[in-house]
């Protein structure tokens, strides 16, 4: 242990890495100097915002340092990311880390509740199906300690797993529950509370530590003063979520029936069925705005614009004023929807009020500016707060904070916080890609869009033909990509169609895509971001148009603060998206593709972002046609092929030197 607090930080950290190095680990370019870097923040307690494309291996850049630092401190540190599938990679890099140092430490890997079996829920549905084998073998299987969802070795769908998983946890629900002592969720957030461990959580779960920290509960242990938010790019979103009251229809009639439920006066009863109606009222005029604006829409949209009318305006006023008789003469407090309503009536510039269209439709009310409450929370004085992601900056000229800008003033970044020069990948991006930026295609406004589809299944297939599939096509609007899903599957093309799926998990496509080699699967969302595909399997990203925010409530809000909207929002926006579904091309060193862009205003000499856009990103070489496409490919198959030819011969060589006889 004296290794690990002998030498100032940056020394220790340094010579890791070089003892590490000497046995044959991986040094990759702008890994030291971002670990560096990492130690001057924790060492001086200062925020760090460092841009680390993929191949620097930006997680040991981090984790050594903070791993280290540690065993210096005795100080909870705490690491968030966005996805499950980072948090369980980083949980196995903090172990070899740690296996290197020569050290043990506990390290909670934190998921959120939903990934956990409930063991109570299990428990009720076995009893109500004790003949049913499916059942019985379920909650054996929980009650010996595999309630995390994946470590479950059984195939439950998405809707039978929402019925057993956890949906609720605090003190009420825990001290009542039989099963709290065999709890693996509930024991691992007191390990959160009580250890001085490394935590690796979602984001969602820090932000709401911080958020309560201020309310004096603490989701984490109170040494904690060291945060390292990877994929940081999600941080502002999360902090928004965070900050938004949202209630649906049933949300309320809900609060409404329990409210009556022992009540006798029938006055009461009365005028609790008439809220109701007015409810159901409000909500189908909601639901008129929000239709007229999918109709209009170019691209996928769940916020839409409140359009607070004098019918809704006088329907809102009704509703509270019963609401409130109500609450004034029952048990049950319904004083938290009235404030909430209170909030959607006022017209005060305090507020943003739209509608949110998931799974059903809510009535959402946040604050508008969050900047100085993320910048309050994140980066408190004293402590240090790490954000690293591929994708901060927007754009390549000027000081790395002026290359970071609209990012770090999104977060409110204080101006003592450094900001690191970009880290490039290492990959060699000119050997190994080209990008292909279609002239082609007509202009992708509203009125040409049939035109634009009609146009893109020849384009696209031209492509597919290149790579021979091994492709993810990106789209921004699921009607799009079912649009060219539907063509594509019809045609009889010599490879495999998939869509992101509704009904089946994400993972589940993913593997059929990795499976069959030359495959093509077709994506939005999640997909520009949560794909990790390495080797052949993806050799083509085809970029269907570029990703601009669609009209939203919070996009509108940024916008209505700039003089320039498209320059200093709209643009940043696309910028950092597009380079997110670009990255999905290039995983590993070895790695080698294609990147096509249908959309032609990426080519259009008037449109300023052009450049900015293509100058973004890592890929270089650009191909003005796609018979320079199949050159490239040619070329990059061939070397493959004399790569694999080599691998082969020098394995024979080895059998025959081992005495085993060539065929």
């Amino acid at each position: 242990m004296l290794h690990l607090i002998k030498y100032p930080l940056d020394e220790t950290v340094k010579r890791f890495f070089n003892e590490a190095a000497a046995k044959g680990f991986e040094m990759r370019e702008g890994q030291m100097e971002m670990a560096n870097e990492i130690c001057t923040a924790i060492t001086e307690k200062r925020p760090l915002a460092v841009e680390a494309e993929v191949g620097i291996g930006k997680s040991f850049a981090y984790l050594v340092p903070a791993l280290i630092q540690y065993f210096r401190e005795r100080r909870q540190v705490v690491i968030a990311t966005s996805t499950i599938a980072l948090q369980e990679q980083l949980y196995h890099d903090a172990q070899t880390v740690l296996k290197m140092l020569g050290v043990h430490a506990n390290i909670i890997l934190a998921k959120g509740m939903k990934n956990y079996a409930c063991m109570k829920r299990v428990h009720s549905l076995y009893r109500r199906h004790k003949d049913d084998v499916y059942y019985g073998r379920l909650w054996q299987t929980v009650r010996n300690g595999q309630q995390d969802k994946a470590e479950i070795a059984m195939n439950i769908s998405d809707t039978e797993w929402a019925k057993i998983s956890i949906s609720k946890f605090g003190k009420d629900q825990c001290k009542s529950c039989p099963y709290t002592r065999s709890c693996q969720y509930h024991k691992m957030r007191s390990g959160l509370v009580y250890e001085n461990a490394i935590v690796i959580c979602n984001q969602n779960m820090l932000v709401s530590h911080l958020m309560n920290q201020q309310k004096g509960k603490s989701l984490f242990s109170s040494s904690v003063n060291t945060y390292i938010i990877d994929e940081a790019h999600n941080i502002e979103s999360k902090f928004r979520s965070a900050y938004t009251t949202a209630y649906s229809k049933s949300d309320i009639v809900n609060v409404i029936t329990d409210s009556v439920r022992n009540i006798r006066n029938p006055y009461m009863k009365e005028l609790a069925e008439e809220i109701k109606m007015e409810l159901e009222e409000l909500f189908r005029m909601f639901r008129v705005q929000v239709q007229k604006q999918e109709s209009e829409s170019e691209g996928d949209v769940t916020s839409f614009f409140l359009e607070m009318n004098k019918d809704i305006s006088e329907k809102l006023i009704v509703i509270r004023r019963n609401l409130a008789t109500l609450n004034a003469r029952t048990e049950k407090d319904a004083g938290a929807i009235l404030q909430f309503l209170r909030e959607v009536s006022n017209t005060a510039d305090d507020n943003l009020v739209w509608l949110e269209k998931d799974k059903r439709l809510s009535l959402c009310v946040c604050q508008k500016d969050i900047r100085k409450d993320i910048s309050r929370l994140l980066f408190k004085q004293g402590r240090c707060a790490i954000l690293t992601s591929a994708t901060i900056s927007d754009k390549q000229t000027g000081t790395p904070r002026e290359k970071c800008s609209y990012y770090l003033h999104s977060i409110g970044y204080p101006v003592i916080g450094m900001v690191s020069e970009p880290k490039k990948s290492p990959f060699d991006y000119d050997n190994h890609t080209m990008l292909y930026c279609s002239r082609e295609m007509p202009y992708p406004s509203i009125e040409r869009r049939k035109e634009y589809r009609t146009s893109s299944i020849a384009e696209i297939v031209k492509l597919l033909e290149v790579t021979n599939g091994k492709t993810l096509i990106l789209f921004t609007a699921k009607e799009d990509m079912e649009y060219v899903y539907k063509k594509l599957s019809n045609m009889h093309l010599p490879y495999k169609i998939l869509m992101q799926s509704k009904t089946s998990s994400q993972a589940y496509q993913l593997d059929k895509f990795k499976s069959d080699t030359n495959s093509v699967i077709l994506g939005t969302g999640t997909y520009w971001e949560g794909i990790n595909v390495e080797g052949e399997s993806l050799s083509q990203v085809i970029v269907y148009k570029l990703p601009f925010p669609v009209p939203e409530p919070i996009i509108d809000y940024k916008m209505s603060l700039t003089d320039n909207p498209i320059d200093e929002v709209a643009v940043p926006e696309m910028v950092i998206q597009l380079k997110q579904g670009v990255g999905r091309l290039i995983r590993s060193a070895n790695d080698t593709g294609i990147v096509s862009i249908l959309d032609p205003r990426v080519s259009l000499r008037k449109a300023k972002y052009a450049d900015v856009a293509l100058n973004a990103l890592s890929v270089k070489n650009r191909a003005d046609s796609i018979e320079e496409l199949h050159t490239f490919w040619d070329k990059i198959t061939s070397e493959r092929s004399q790569e694999h030819e080599k691998i082969r011969t020098s394995r024979a060589d080895v059998r025959t030197d081992a005495g085993v006889p060539r065929k």
